[in-house]
C-alpha cells in the first residue's frame, strides 16, 4: 500500500485588504478567545451530520473550549432552505445560530431575521481582515456582517490519474486552459465497438458547476450593484460547448441517474465541490488528484458556503458569538477542513493546507 496526499492548489482569488490584530489569550479564554461559559446552552441549525469522530466534530470541540453546551439540529438537506425560510417567517427561536446558505441570506437580512454582527466583531479575534475577496464582497454588499463563512467551499477539477497515465496525456494543472481541458477530454474518451462511450473524457457539470462554466466563457453571472443576474454570450458558449461533447459521447447525457461517473472510475475528469475531497478519502480505487478550474476568457470560480448568522430572536445572542468565534478561529477552522476537506475563508488558515487530507491506493507492482 502507498500513500500519497493531493497536492493539487486552490485557486482562492483573494488579495489582503488589512489585518485584524489578534488579542493575546487571557485567563478564562480558550486559544480562539472565546470565554469560557458554563452553564450556558446554543442550538445551531446545519444540514449535515456532525463528524462521528468527536476530535473532529467542531460543535463538540466548541462545547469543550466555550463551557457552553451545543446542541446541534440537523435538518435534511433537501428541506434545508424551505425549513429556515419557514423559521425566519415565523420568528421561531427554537435554534439560535443558523449555517444559512450563501442563496439565503441576503433574504434573511432584509427580513431581519437574523442580526449584523459587526459590534460583536470590533473586539473580536475573527479575522475578518484576511476573508477572500468574495466574503468581503458580500458583506459590503449587505450593508453589514450578517453571517460569517465556515469554509471556502468551490469547484474543482478533479481527474483519474491512472487514466491520463495510460493515455499518456500530461496531468491537469493551475495553468490548463479550457482549450487543454476539451483536447484533453476528447483524447481520454473511449468509445465501444458499437460506437457508445465506455470511458467518458469527462462528466457533465451539475447545478453546481455551470456557474463556474458560464463565468469563465465571460458572463458576468451576478451584478451586486443591480442586485441582478447577467447572462449572455458567455452561457450560450458554454451550454453549446456542453451539448457538443454530450453528442458526441465525450460526456454523458443529462439523465435522471446521479450515479457518480468519476468516483466509479467510467470518467477521466470531473467538475465537482471541493467538499468531495474529503469524501473521496481513500476510498477511490484508483490514484486522483485536483486542478483548479481550467481558465477559458477568464478564471472564474463560485463560493460555495454556509454562514454562520445569529437568529434575532435567540434569547441566547451573547453565548451564541462566542460559540461562532471559536468556529471561526484557528483552531475550529482546521478542525473543519480536517473533517470535509474543505478549505477556510480566511486566507492565512487555508495556506495551512488542513484541507489537504490524504487518501491511499493499494497499487500491485513488483517492487516494495
Amino acid at each position: 500500500m502507498r500513500r500519497k496526499k493531493l497536492w493539487g492548489l486552490l485557486f482562492l482569488t483573494a488579495a489582503a485588504v488589512g489585518m485584524l490584530a489578534g488579542c493575546s489569550t487571557k485567563a478564562g479564554e480558550t486559544a480562539g478567545g472565546a470565554k469560557k461559559d458554563g452553564g450556558q446552552k446554543v442550538t445551531i441549525a446545519v444540514w449535515n451530520e456532525p463528524n462521528k469522530d468527536e476530535a473532529l466534530n467542531m460543535y463538540a470541540q466548541a462545547e469543550k473550549a466555550t463551557g457552553i453546551k451545543v446542541e446541534v439540529t440537523v435538518i435534511p438537506e433537501s428541506d434545508y432552505s424551505s425549513k429556515l425560510n419557514q423559521m425566519v417567517s415565523t420568528g421561531d427561536n427554537s435554534a439560535d445560530i443558523y449555517v444559512i446558505w450563501e442563496n439565503d441570506i441576503a433574504n434573511f437580512a432584509k427580513a431581519k431575521g437574523i442580526i449584523p454582527m459587526d459590534d460583536y466583531l470590533k473586539n473580536s479575534t475573527v479575522k475578518t481582515g484576511d476573508f477572500i475577496d468574495a466574503v468581503s464582497a458580500l458583506s459590503a454588499g449587505l450593508g453589514g456582517t450578517y453571517g460569517l463563512p465556515w469554509c471556502a467551499a468551490t469547484e474543482l477539477l478533479f481527474y483519474n490519474k491512472d487514466m491520463f497515465d495510460a493515455a499518456g496525456i500530461s496531468y491537469p494543472d493551475n495553468n490548463w486552459s479550457y482549450e487543454d481541458y476539451k483536447s484533453a477530454a476528447e483524447k481520454l474518451t473511449q468509445k465501444a465497438a458499437d460506437g457508445t462511450t465506455k470511458q467518458y473524457g469527462c462528466t457533465l457539470p451539475n447545478t453546481q458547476t455551470w456557474w463556474a462554466g458560464i463565468g469563465g466563457a465571460g458572463d458576468q453571472v451576478y451584478d451586486p450593484s443591480k442586485g441582478q443576474m447577467v447572462i449572455g454570450d458567455g452561457a450560450v458558449s458554454f451550454v453549446s460547448d456542453v451539448a457538443a461533447m454530450a453528442k458526441n459521447g465525450v460526456m454523458p447525457e443529462p439523465s435522471s441517474d446521479t450515479a457518480d461517473l468519476f468516483a466509479s472510475g467510467k470518467a477521466a475528469m470531473s467538475w465537482q465541490g471541493s467538499w468531495n475531497i474529503g469524501t473521496y478519502g481513500s476510498s477511490l480505487p484508483f490514484q486522483w488528484d485536483i486542478a483548479t478550474i481550467p481558465t477559458d476568457k477568464v478564471k472564474y470560480n463560485t463560493l460555495h458556503t454556509g454562514f454562520y448568522s445569529i437568529n434575532a430572536k435567540s434569547k441566547n445572542q451573547d453565548a451564541a458569538f462566542k460559540v461562532i468565534e471559536y468556529l471561526m478561529g484557528e483552531e475550529g477552522q482546521t478542525i473543519n477542513s480536517k473533517s470535509s476537506g474543505n478549505p477556510s475563508a480566511i486566507k492565512s488558515i487555508a495556506e495551512k493546507g488542513a484541507w489537504k487530507v490524504e487518501s491511499a491506493t493499494t497499487i500491485k507492482t513488483g517492487m516494495r
